[in-house]
């Protein structure tokens, strides 16, 4: 069992804007999730490791943010919305199959602070990699529920047409964000953390995240704003990856 967190004290930071590589999507308020964040949160300790794992490739790459660090009420939102789907496409499920079902994706929301949610710790992030503005290839759309979005599907699924892209390219952000200190969650290609529970386990360590207080997040994070950025459909988009070191050929899943 992964110990209780022994939250190390960082506070949360606001990225979008820090860096011209970084950039920050809005995902969730995107899509009328009105108690979503407007600019994209991480824990303190969290921002060197981005700009390592930036700097282990050339400049045309660069990272666009889905999601980070998600208050109770979004996630709450989003188990109930996920629960809804999987009720209707199982309707024989009990409720001990559909929680199980649910947990796959999104996790319970509840101010656990033995276990508290990924991205109530400020240490978790949804993201994918672009070349030149343009997001790569990945294979499916961020939060598609299905076995497409496990990280290492296309390791032993198919090698014909596009799949190898959608390998290939997973193959480098997991390689480029796990040589940075961060590890992915298998079931979403999308998903990386540093210092919470996923971490800890993964490398044996007490986890550093616990559950973010919500009365200390800094004021101003749920106003208003104006000017988000969407990134564009990816599907279809085939990028040449030029300059990759060898070491991002391989994948080694965890």
């Amino acid at each position: 069992a992964c110990p209780r967190p022994r939250d190390n004290g960082e506070s949360l930071v606001r990225i979008d804007g820090l860096d011209a590589r970084i950039r920050y999507a809005a995902s969730y308020r995107a899509a009328g999730i009105a108690c979503a964040p407007q600019g994209c949160w991480v824990r303190e300790g969290v921002v060197p490791l981005l700009q390592q794992a930036l700097g282990l490739l050339p400049e045309d790459y660069s990272l666009l943010i889905f999601d980070a660090y998600r208050p109770l009420a979004v996630q709450q939102a989003l188990y109930e919305e996920y629960s809804a789907l999987v009720r209707r496409s199982h309707p024989e499920y009990t409720p001990e199959q559909l929680a199980a079902a649910v947990d796959d994706f999104v996790a319970l929301p509840h101010p656990n602070t033995a276990r508290p949610a990924p991205h109530a710790t400020g240490g978790a992030l949804d993201l994918t990699l672009c070349y030149r503005g343009r997001p790569l290839p990945m294979g499916t759309e961020f939060d598609d529920f299905t076995n497409l979005a496990q990280t290492a599907y296309f390791e032993t699924n198919g090698m014909a047409g596009e799949a190898e892209a959608f390998r290939n390219t997973r193959r480098l952000l997991y390689n480029m964000m796990t040589a940075a200190g961060f590890v992915n969650y298998s079931e979403e290609w999308w998903h990386y953390s540093y210092g919470d529970r996923l971490w800890a386990r993964t490398f044996g360590k007490t986890p550093i995240y616990g559950l973010c207080d919500e009365k200390n997040v800094e004021e101003g994070m749920f106003e208003t704003e104006e000017r988000l950025y969407f990134p564009q459909k990816s599907s279809g988009y085939k990028a040449k990856i030029l300059g990759i070191p060898a070491v991002f050929r391989g994948f080694s899943a965890q």
